[in-house]
């Protein structure tokens, strides 16, 4: 299995299938994609998902919506609720915040504009040589799993952006994953140093724009 950072907060992972997560990238996928995971309908998480030609998207009954008024066929769209399981891909609660009152109001305040439909939001956790976890842009996420890589979302935040790193470490540090793969931090609105994260967390930083091999739940070195 083999797995690498595609910018914003897309994953792609080559192993028993292939499989590409929250499809707004800044690297190309390479071709033969077999399914498309989308954690919720934002544009910096779905963005080029049009621009994807293979691959069965799996997403909440909402977001594969989003997908068909996107161009997406109905055929390709699979969707999902938190606790199904397809393939190698486990759907489960999401925790992405996309609604509610206080969100509303601070977007509002902050930019001015009103914020992107609410959507509801899953994650994933593909299970492999190796097992990820995407939360999405989940800053907490109350999930029983024990993940070997996690996505974590690694961002400034609009407002106290050390309390919020704060809740991102707490966050890493509950699932004891080995392995952290920063995510959303090089978003321009967002923009932050990952370096923090290797004096706060015992996990191996992934954080490259490369591909990472794992053989039996371990990183392989060269």
């Amino acid at each position: 299995m083999k797995v690498r950072f595609l910018g914003h907060s897309c994953i792609e992972i080559i192993g028993y299938r292939h499989i590409l997560i929250d499809p707004d990238f800044t690297i190309e996928p390479e071709p033969g994609i077999e399914y498309i995971c989308i954690t919720h309908g934002h544009k910096d998480h779905i963005g080029r998902l049009a621009e994807i030609s293979t691959g069965v998207v799996v997403a909440s009954p909402d977001v594969c919506r989003i997908a068909e008024r996107m161009g997406i066929s109905r055929h390709r769209l699979r969707p999902v609720q938190p606790g199904e399981q397809i393939a190698n891909i486990q759907a489960l609660p999401g925790y992405s915040q996309t609604k509610g009152l206080l969100y509303i109001l601070l977007f509002l305040l902050l930019k001015q504009r009103k914020p992107e439909p609410a959507t509801t939001p899953l994650s994933f956790l593909i299970m492999d040589e190796a097992n990820l976890l995407h939360i999405g842009d989940g800053h907490k996420a109350r999930l029983d799993v024990k993940p070997d890589i996690l996505c974590l979302p690694w961002r400034r935040a609009p407002l106290f952006t050390a309390l919020y790193k704060n809740v991102l470490v707490r966050t890493a540090k509950q699932f004891h994953a080995p392995y952290v793969i920063p995510i959303h931090h090089d978003m321009p609105a967002t923009i932050t140093d990952i370096s923090e994260l290797n004096r706060r967390l015992e996990a191996t930083l992934l954080d490259e724009k490369k591909w990472y091999s794992f053989n039996q739940h371990r990183l392989e070195t060269d």
